[in-house]
């Protein structure tokens, strides 16, 4: 049996249900680093350009811890409105 293969999609194009996930993901990624939540107007574009880089595409929703950890990693090195702890 053939396993297909699913590439990348832009973020532009994912489904809001996928950039509603996404962003959870980064904000619990994300908590350790700021002292509150970071606003979605300041995240998305973040969240853009990480999806974008790495050419993520849905499937890799299907694992969360690695999503999480990609985004932590990310995340730690970016100063929010809420500044970094």
């Amino acid at each position: 049996m053939l396993i297909p293969r699913i590439s990348h999609v832009p973020f532009a194009e994912l489904p809001s249900e996928a950039r509603a996930l996404l962003f959870i993901f980064a904000l619990g990624a994300a908590a350790s680093y700021v002292a509150r939540p970071p606003k979605r107007s300041e995240l998305t574009p973040i969240l853009e350009s990480i999806w974008n880089r790495y050419r993520l595409c849905p499937s890799d929703f299907a694992d969360p811890f690695r999503m999480t950890a990609l985004l932590k990693t990310e995340l730690s090195s970016v100063c929010f409105d809420g500044g970094v702890q």
